[in-house]
């Protein structure tokens, strides 16, 4: 998932680069061919320019890595609850019913996890008093 969110970043960082080119690069070329600026001010507009591109870029970056740090840590906490779920479950079926779930505070699908921990509780209370 990570992967693909990184992926996705850098594709609409070539689209943001693309489009920033063909569109304002083309018109400052076309706009400052046709000025009567010094030499020196048409450079300082184009340096400005790339400043703003360089800039536009690296912000497209950040944005894209903050967002793949958001997702590792959210799927993280799925990722590690559900696998400790699981882990929990193949105890119980190998035999050890006194197995229960304990996330983590932070991690994702308490709810469930207290569910099944009440579910075993009174499974454990049938089959010791039947």
């Amino acid at each position: 998932m990570i992967f693909f969110i990184i992926l996705a970043g850098f594709a609409c960082t070539a689209l943001n680069a693309y489009l920033y080119y063909a569109y304002v690069v083309d018109s400052y070329d076309f706009i400052l061919k046709y000025s009567s600026l010094s030499k020196e001010l048409i450079a300082d507009r184009y340096r400005d320019l790339y400043t703003f591109g360089l800039s536009l870029g690296l912000a497209t970056v950040l944005i894209v890595l903050i967002i793949a740090i958001l997702a590792l840590f959210v799927t993280h906490r799925a990722a590690g609850s559900v696998y400790h779920m699981k882990r929990v479950m193949e105890e119980i079926r190998s035999g050890n019913i006194k197995a229960r779930v304990h996330l983590r505070p932070k991690d994702e699908f308490q709810d469930v996890a207290r569910s099944f921990n009440e579910m075993m509780d009174e499974l454990q209370k049938e089959t010791a008093g039947g």
